[in-house]
């Protein structure tokens, strides 16, 4: 226990941080759901072998850090305000909507008829003179990472993204609804986006209804589908290292699983011709410019300011018995796109 009358500021705050961990861990920790025949809508994934195993080994997977817990929380905490925020907006707006509908459960039939994908709705937005509303999903995910998000389309770029743009999909295709909105929270405004079952959002749906039907044929069966190569997607996943092993072809190359080091690295990558050229042009104008204390070209206004400099300057033998070799004092950092 930490004494407050002798212990310094900053281990208070760090018995702050550990209680608060402690918290998330005894309050928000779920135990895993029991072994199902159906896919949730919200399921979707690049391997189908993890998808199976989420049917018939759902306590299988390693727990989350309690970090992640956390932002589970923060994401429910801002859906819940996002919609609360949402109802006082539907009275002040002209046509006056209400939301409706909040967490109706739904499926999704197979060819055989039989259930295969199942889920919830946050909600639908109702406007007035609509018998009907128009299904509603509220995602708060990455702020680093909806910022990058202009359309639909954008949400199945990111594999921390692709998961929810299914879950309305499959909505829409399981009534036949021919719109819906994606509500994401960001900096700012929140941002309403429409989707549509057009014909490359139906592509997508009945791919995924066809990749559900094939995990639920394994999972009744018995039976595995192939290991997914793909050490990255590998690594992600709650199941490496329990109940799947993969034959991985990168065992030695760590695997950061992090939706905002991702996202940073896309902006990074984005950037990167751009910034070259800044930093040409920024060598080449303070060049051209050295000397220059005060001028005017075009718009710019032009200040400079002579400075002194001080080095040191020692004898060769000198600098040499006093330099150290520290094998770790320099890192150099490639970075590719896969």
């Amino acid at each position: 226990m930490t004494d407050v009358a002798t212990a310094p500021p900053s281990a208070l705050a760090l018995a702050v941080e550990q209680a608060w961990s402690r918290w998330l861990d005894e309050t928000h920790r779920r135990d895993p759901p029991p072994p199902r025949d159906y896919v949730y809508a919200s399921a979707w994934r690049p391997c189908e072998r993890r998808m199976v195993y989420e049917l018939v080994a759902p306590d299988q997977q390693t727990p989350f850090p309690t970090d992640v817990l956390a932002r589970f929380r923060r994401g429910s905490d801002r859906e819940r305000d996002l919609l609360s925020d949402l109802r006082l907006i539907g009275r002040a707006t002209t046509p006056h909507f209400e939301i409706e509908g909040q967490q109706q459960g739904f499926t999704v039939q197979g060819r055989d008829g039989g259930k295969v994908i199942s889920g919830k709705i946050d909600g639908k937005l109702r406007f007035e003179h609509q018998r009907t509303g128009a299904p509603l999903e509220v995602k708060a995910w990455a702020s680093t990472t909806v910022e990058r998000i202009e359309t639909f389309d954008d949400v199945f770029e990111n594999p921390w993204t692709r998961s929810g743009g299914y879950q309305l999909l499959s909505y829409l295709y399981g009534n036949n609804i021919e719109y819906g909105f994606l509500l994401l929270d960001r900096s700012g405004i929140p941002r309403l986006l429409l989707i549509e079952l057009n014909d490359v959002n139906l592509e997508r749906m009945e791919a995924f209804l066809a990749r559900a039907e094939r995990v639920v044929v394994h999972a009744k069966a018995g039976t595995l589908p192939d290991f997914i190569d793909d050490p990255a997607e590998c690594k992600r996943c709650g199941f490496y290292g329990t109940v799947c092993q993969p034959p991985l072809s990168a065992q030695d190359i760590d695997v950061i699983t992090d939706p905002e080091v991702e996202a940073r690295l896309e902006e990074w990558w984005a950037l990167r011709d751009a910034g070259k050229r800044w930093r040409d042009l920024d060598e080449q104008v303070k060049k051209r410019l050295r000397g220059v204390t005060g001028a005017v070209a075009g718009h710019f206004s032009i200040t400079g300011r002579w400075g002194s400099y001080a080095r040191l300057e020692l004898p060769p033998a000198i600098r040499k018995q006093f330099t150290i070799a520290d094998p770790k004092g320099r890192f150099a950092l490639e970075i590719d796109r896969l």
